[in-house]
């Protein structure tokens, strides 16, 4: 008999994309609202395999997320079209080897400013929109840094 042949287990894995963007929300969303917001988003992330992080400050949202590509485009082009904010900028789309929030369907953090000021250098209270800000979040790697020290710890 012939031998079977064993194919590399890597083949087999589904590459990981990974977008990362910023928004500037329309209107102060109150708590209730994040609340319904982030349960929304991880039901939906939970039946596309998506996983991912959430900042909110100052009607600023950051928001990384991570998974199949297909699922990514069609997440990401609801987002677009979501009303709830705008001044949308995309910072990152890449593959990458491994995602960052393997276990998390949304990981969030509503920061305060005051918390976001130790964290960002440059920041102040004052700063309009901080997670949108481009003097603020310069590139992708200040952003994905920034969503991994408030992961860090969290409750998934």
């Amino acid at each position: 008999m012939g031998q079977v042949a064993v194919s590399d287990p890597r083949e087999a894995e589904v590459p990981v994309r990974r977008l990362i963007y910023c928004s500037q929300a329309t209107h102060d969303i109150a708590p209730e609202e994040l609340v319904a917001l982030l349960e929304l988003a991880r039901a939906s992330n939970e039946r596309a395999g998506l996983r991912g992080m959430l900042l909110y400050c100052s009607q600023s949202f950051l928001q990384l997320l991570e998974g199949e590509s297909a699922a990514l485009d069609a997440t990401y082009a609801r987002i677009t079209a979501d009303d709830r904010h705008t001044n949308l900028r995309l910072l990152l789309d890449a593959e990458v080897s491994a995602p960052l929030f393997p276990d998390w369907t949304m990981g969030f953090e509503h920061v305060d400013d005051e918390e976001l000021a130790e964290e960002v250098e440059g920041f102040t209270a004052a700063t309009d929109y901080p997670l949108v800000n481009p003097d603020l979040i310069t590139n992708a790697g200040v952003a994905q840094t920034l969503l991994g020290l408030y992961a860090k710890n969290r409750v998934r």
